[in-house]
């Protein structure tokens, strides 16, 4: 079944006078789309935010691409993507989204719904991620994605948007737990819950989840993901890398063990009444 193609978007501004919506597209929750911008968290005195991306759930039906900017007079503005769960889960990545609409920070007023083509996006190649590692930070983007792939999250202190790092990030990581994980290149707050984030303050713990930081993620004990990932890579293994980035999350693991044993139940109720 094909999923809902349609994408809602609006520009948001936030100023000394508060959190507006100044353009959206015909039925946008407006009232979600602010509270999710003042959940970024206000701006720390002499930060700026040349660029930024987050991903996060908007209200239980859809997920915000956003898109953070700083404007002119001090404002941020937000370029908000709003999609259905079930496309976002097709795509799993947030940075190709944004990237493929370009903002119009000058709309106001109503805007008309954009669409995502009938198309998945391009399968990642052994050339690319073996790009990403031979020039990004090797111990920091695998230490982070084997944490992460153990349900840890990684929050890194920045004093400026981390783009290049969590893009690359994103790229390393399984399909499914890039559908199920929240990250965000630059955030003042952690009060959106992100999983992979960098900013000027954030929490060292949250909600029973642990946080690590940076020096453990460096020298976060290397695991089956991290290590069969460097080998495919390294070893020029197309089949085994992409067996690796479709392999299942632990809790779909947990999830088909509980389908296989319920299922094992029922039958085993019908035959008993069978005989």
């Amino acid at each position: 079944m094909t999923p809902d193609l349609r994408i809602q978007h609006a520009i948001v501004l936030g100023d000394a006078r508060g959190v507006r919506v100044v353009a959206h597209t015909d039925g946008l929750d407006e009232p979600e789309a602010e509270r999710v911008a003042v959940l970024f968290g206000a701006r720390p005195d002499g930060v700026a935010c040349p660029l930024a991306h987050f991903a996060c759930p908007f209200g239980k039906k859809h997920v915000a691409v956003v898109r953070v900017e700083d404007r002119p007079n001090g404002a941020l503005g937000f370029r908000f993507l709003i999609l259905a769960r079930e496309l976002y889960a097709h795509l799993g990545d947030p940075f190709a989204v944004s990237d493929r609409y370009p903002p119009d920070w000058s709309a106001t007023g109503p805007l008309a719904d954009l669409a995502w083509p009938m198309e998945v996006l391009p399968e990642r190649t052994l050339e690319q991620l073996d790009a990403i590692l031979k020039a990004g930070d090797v111990s920091l983007l695998l230490g982070s994605a084997q944490a992460l792939v153990d349900g840890n999250r990684v929050l890194l202190k920045r004093a400026e948007p981390a783009e290049k790092l969590i893009r690359e990030l994103w790229q390393l990581l399984p399909d499914r737990s890039r559908c199920d994980l929240w990250p965000a290149t630059f955030a003042f707050s952690d009060e959106l819950g992100f999983d992979a984030a960098t900013g000027p303050t954030l929490p060292t713990q949250r909600d029973g989840v642990r946080v690590l930081t940076e020096d453990a993620i460096r020298d976060y004990p290397q695991s089956s993901y991290e290590l069969s990932l460097q080998l495919a890579i390294e070893g020029g293994d197309r089949a085994a890398l992409r067996k690796l980035l479709a392999r299942r999350t632990a809790d779909d693991t947990i999830r088909l063990g509980l389908y296989m044993l319920v299922f094992a139940l029922v039958v085993a109720t019908v035959l008993k009444f069978a005989f």
